[in-house]
């Protein structure tokens, strides 16, 4: 219902985006050089007063206004107002965009990135980046993946600020006690199976495939999921694809199949626990609480800072050795209807940097450094070899502005039959693909 609810408001965006485009508003045009005169705090020697919507929670919201308050004392054209608040973002976002009221700056996921893009509810940057010498502005330092979402029609609409791939977090303790080698770069779903198989034991210490082994008494598992991690990296690791560019879903080819199956049988198999205990229990709770070895994660996620002995490995490649992680992407971008374009640009190329040094992983190059990360992320240092080597194989799912609309069908039509009600995906593909196929239409 959330994913309808939201598809439909953002065909009202659509709306009335396409209604001030035709009534010549030009207040946010993206080559508007000035527009800053009349809003101005204070007059014309005055900061502009940038308004910043965001979802952080509690926590995070403080330590951004850390980032903010040094920000503003240091700028001279404006003054970052944050409004923080995770309740119903998207909800929320596109009921402000569709207003004349809404932020000047706000954070973006990369699907609704690539979505506002095409509806023309960011403001086009790259002739203003283009004309900069700001270090968050050199487009060929970023991870070309990240850059993707914001991109539309050789245009920029905003900047990423985050790309963080998904990583196999390793119980170490765990791994030394059954006897099983660390995961390493030349782990395939084999390897992968024989360590997750090693990792599980029943009350008397049996494991999967010995005599009198329990699969309804196990007390630890080798590896966990629950749609999470995304079904798409593992038929991208087996070579093949879910969304193609010209909007096709190639999921009954041999290599997704495949891929669909291998999940499947984790879903299903007594690798991992039932998804009514991961209910009862909590996901990553199994995770810290040594109940489960290994577990997927993003590279920004503390596993490996608040659990003993826990370390972020590369995720196992297809069986073919093909390496590829989804890359969870998030940025910033302007509202196109801003009365501030030029504050707002100034804004979103300093705080964009502000939070490269902040977060992980900066989907820049430049930053892409052990020694410099090792600085910037000491908590994480054990694991940083391992994310940096991840940023080459992240990639995010091939975003759009009917993208939605192709999820709910994934999400609701294969994936969750798969996972939660134990269907053949062999019999689920040939009814789900037309359908995917028809969402793009």
């Amino acid at each position: 219902m959330k994913r309808r609810v939201l598809w439909l408001m953002s065909l009202a965006l659509t709306f009335v985006l396409t209604l001030s485009a035709c009534s010549g508003n030009g207040g946010g045009s993206g080559n508007q050089a000035g527009g800053e005169g009349g809003g101005q705090a204070g007059g014309s020697g005055g900061k502009v007063e940038v308004r910043l919507t965001t979802w952080a929670g509690a926590d995070e919201a403080k330590e951004l206004q850390t980032i903010l308050d040094e920000l503003n004392e240091k700028s001279a054209t404006y003054k970052i107002v944050q409004d923080s608040n995770p309740a119903e973002y998207d909800t929320r976002l596109i009921t402000q965009l569709t207003g004349d009221s809404g932020p000047d700056l706000f954070w973006i996921n990369a699907q609704r990135a690539a979505q506002f893009a095409a509806e023309g509810a960011m403001l086009d940057i790259a002739e203003r980046l283009k004309g900069s010498s700001h270090d968050a502005a050199k487009l060929d330092d970023y991870y070309e993946a990240s850059l993707g979402p914001f991109t539309h029609d050789g245009k920029i609409y905003g900047l990423p600020w985050i790309q963080q791939p998904v990583m196999l977090y390793a119980n170490k303790a765990l791994f030394d006690e059954a006897g099983a080698s660390y995961p390493d770069k030349t782990w395939t779903w084999d390897q992968f199976i024989d360590a997750a198989t090693k990792l599980t034991k029943d009350k008397t210490g049996k494991h999967p495939g010995e005599a009198g082994f329990d699969e309804k008494s196990v007390v630890q598992w080798g590896f966990t999921l629950n749609g999470w991690p995304p079904s798409q990296m593992f038929v991208w690791q087996n070579g093949g694809e879910v969304l193609t560019e010209d909007g096709k879903s190639p999921i009954d080819s041999k290599e997704a199949t495949a891929a669909y199956k291998f999940y499947a049988d984790l879903v299903n198999g007594p690798l991992t626990p039932s998804q009514q205990i991961i209910r009862d229990r909590g996901f990553d709770k199994m995770f810290r609480d040594g109940q489960v070895a290994m577990f997927m994660g993003g590279a920004a996620d503390d596993l490996d800072s608040t659990v003993a002995g826990v370390q972020a490995f590369m995720v196992p490649a297809g069986r073919s050795g093909i390496h590829a992680t989804f890359g969870d992407i998030l940025g910033m971008g302007i509202n196109a209807k801003t009365k501030h374009p030029d504050a707002a640009f100034d804004a979103l190329l300093d705080l964009t940097d502000a939070i490269h040094h902040w977060k992980i992983m900066p989907p820049r190059k430049s930053l892409a450094d052990l020694k410099t990360l090792q600085e910037l992320h000491p908590e994480k240092a054990h694991s940083l070899e391992a994310i940096i080597a991840s940023m080459e194989y992240a990639r995010p799912y091939r975003y759009s502005a009917k993208y939605p609309e192709w999820d709910n069908v994934y999400s609701t039509q294969l994936m969750d039959p798969l996972i939660n009600g134990g269907d053949d995906p062999e019999k689920l593909i040939p009814q789900v693909k037309s359908l995917l196929e028809n969402a793009m239409k």
